[in-house]
């Protein structure tokens, strides 16, 4: 059996649109929200801080979390604690250029355009019910 490892990810939303990276890093394009790996004694929060500030260079306060989905990747077997999130601070700029090629600022309907393509990470396609939600209300 897989080991399942544990990731963090950043909702970011302002208006009716979500922030998403474009994620190239094993040779595909996954569209996904900013986030990463836990490190070991870090908690989910702080991961999901870190790692949007590692890939955008933005200073994010994290609100609540979002909810946590499985998902795989090329990588392996992941669990992602999404947490709804704020920029506080920062401009954002690509800072891992390696894994990061572009973000961009999505509606809904991109969403599931983004998903009929295949492109929208496994994750975010499970928590589409609650994004409408986010981004109707």
């Amino acid at each position: 059996m897989q080991e399942i490892r544990n990731m963090a990810a950043a909702i970011i939303i302002e208006g009716n649109k979500i922030l998403l990276v474009h994620n190239t890093k094993h040779n595909s394009l996954r569209i996904e929200p900013p986030g990463g790996k836990k490190e070991e004694f870090e908690i989910f929060e702080e991961c999901a801080v870190r790692e949007t500030m590692e890939e955008l260079g933005i200073s994010i306060k994290v609100k609540n979390l979002f909810g946590v989905y499985g998902t795989d990747s090329p990588e392996g077997r992941f669990e992602v604690h999404m947490f709804l999130s704020e920029i506080t601070g920062g401009e954002i700029s690509l800072k891992e250029k390696d894994k990061i090629s572009d973000y961009s600022w999505y509606s809904y309907n991109d969403l599931k355009e983004l998903a009929s393509k295949k492109i929208l990470v496994p994750n975010m396609c499970s928590a589409m019910p609650e994004l409408l939600k986010l981004l109707n209300g």
